[in-house]
């Protein structure tokens, strides 16, 4: 059984979502979707074959919703901790509140370096 974590990626832009994943691949396990449906249908999917998603990276302006609905709904599924990605300056009373709903746990701007990305989930995933 390996004790790897699994990140899940969710930006519709195929570009960011294939440099993500090629940046988190060494040391996570990587699940990559491209709308907020298939984060959504992948996360269960996930969870029924009994697989822990423990943390999902999730783009703010999808092309099918916007992220903080898809973070509130996968809050209510299960307990993640998912940061939204924008490249918008997202209001702080938004920020605040699906902080404080616990849907995020943090945001993050693109452009993202990807070794400021790392330390985030690394401070984010390490045991409390």
């Amino acid at each position: 059984m390996s004790d790897r974590k699994t990140v899940m990626i969710c930006d519709d832009e195929v570009d960011l979502l294939y440099l993500f994943r090629s940046a988190l691949e060494p040391s996570y396990d990587v699940l990559a979707v491209e709308s907020g449906r298939s984060c959504i249908e992948k996360f269960i999917e996930e969870r029924q074959k009994g697989k822990k998603v423990d943390l999902l990276l999730l783009d703010y302006k999808l092309g099918d919703m916007l992220g903080d609905v898809v973070a509130c709904k996968i809050h209510e599924l299960n307990d993640v901790k998912t940061f939204l990605i924008s490249a918008y300056e997202l209001e702080h009373a938004i920020v605040n509140h699906l902080i404080e709903r616990r849907c995020i746990i943090g945001i993050m701007r693109k452009p993202i370096r990807m070794s400021v990305m790392i330390k985030e989930l690394e401070k984010a995933l390490a045991p409390n």
